[in-house]
């Protein structure tokens, strides 16, 4: 139970450089034209690429070893989540009119959440785990 708050801890720091590889690109298409969601889309899946592999040797390290298990769910995950944020992106940005970078950060804030537990419970939970309390 103690590594826990360690494992999160290391999950948001992964998360961190994930974010700023998204935010850049992300940054950089947006000034040269890119339409909102193929410029989501791209730098998204640029934090994505990094992410699978520092959160399956750091984060959750020793969980599995299932690692074509875990990265079709780490996909499914990253996919579903993706389509989460890009909505939101697109609804705060049309709606309220925000400035796009606002509306990326509180998707970004959104996706923190839906990605821990996700990688938590489904993508890096071995099976010796599924009797522990969560």
């Amino acid at each position: 139970m103690a590594k826990r708050p360690l494992e999160f801890i290391r999950f948001c720091l992964v998360g961190a450089v994930n974010t700023g590889v998204d935010l850049t690109v992300f940054t950089v298409l947006s000034n040269l034209g890119v339409l909102l969601l193929a410029a989501q889309s791209i730098s998204y899946t640029c934090g994505v690429l990094n992410s699978f592999l520092l959160n399956r040797t750091w984060t959750f390290q020793g969980r599995s070893h299932q690692s074509r298990g875990q990265l079709i769910r780490f996909l499914a995950l990253n996919l579903g989540t993706l389509t989460i944020t890009s909505g939101l992106l697109v609804y705060f940005h049309n709606h309220f009119a925000w400035p796009l970078l606002v509306c990326k950060l509180i998707a970004t804030g959104a996706s923190l959440g839906i990605n821990y537990f996700g990688s938590r419970l489904w993508i890096f939970n071995s099976i010796s785990e599924s009797n522990e309390v969560v």
